[in-house]
C-alpha cells in the first residue's frame, strides 16, 4: 500500500562491501570475537580528518576549503517563555500528595544557519580580538555557552 499515513522510509546502504573488518594483530581467543574496525581504518584508528590537519586553525582552513557555503552551525532564537503550573503526585513523609509544580516551555524560532565560510571569518575575527587583548601562544581561554 502506498498510503502516506502508513509509509515508512527504509534504510538503504549507499556503499556495498564490508563495512567492518577484523582488526589486524589480534589472536583468536576461545569464546570471543576478534575486534572489528571500519574497513577504511583497518590498519589503525584515524586521529585526523586529513593529513593537513594538526591544529584547530587547520581544521577551520580545511573544512572551509572542503565545504565552503554549506551549513556549518545552526541556532534558534528564543521567542517566548511559557510557564504552566500543574498538579503532580509527590510522596511527602510517606504520604502521596498533590503538589503544584511549575513547568517552563520555550518557544523557539526556526533555525538560522552559518556557512563554513562565515564561521571561519567569525573565528578569525575572535582570534584577532584575543591577540589584540594580549593573548598569545600558551595562554588559555575558557568559553562558556550553556546552549551552544
Amino acid at each position: 500500500m502506498n498510503d502516506k499515513r502508513t509509509w515508512r522510509p527504509q534504510a538503504k546502504a549507499y556503499k556495498s562491501g564490508p563495512v567492518s573488518v577484523e582488526s589486524p594483530g589480534y589472536k583468536k581467543v576461545e569464546g570471543e570475537t576478534i575486534p572489528r574496525r571500519n574497513a577504511r581504518c583497518k590498519d589503525g584508528l584515524k586521529t585526523r580528518p586529513n593529513e593537513k590537519v594538526a591544529t584547530v586553525y587547520d581544521i577551520l582552513k580545511w573544512s572551509t576549503e572542503k565545504y565552503g557555503n554549506a551549513k556549518a552551525l545552526g541556532q534558534r532564537d528564543l521567542i517566548r517563555t511559557h510557564e504552566e503550573v500543574k498538579k503532580v503526585t509527590k510522596t511527602v513523609d510517606g504520604k502521596e500528595q498533590q503538589v503544584d509544580k511549575k513547568w517552563t516551555y520555550y518557544e523557539m524560532s526556526e533555525y538560522h544557519y552559518m556557512s563554513f565560510n562565515e564561521y571561519v571569518k567569525m573565528a578569525l575575527q575572535c582570534g584577532s580580538g584575543l591577540r589584540k587583548l594580549g593573548l598569545g601562544a600558551g595562554d588559555r581561554v575558557h568559553l562558556f555557552a550553556a546552549t551552544r
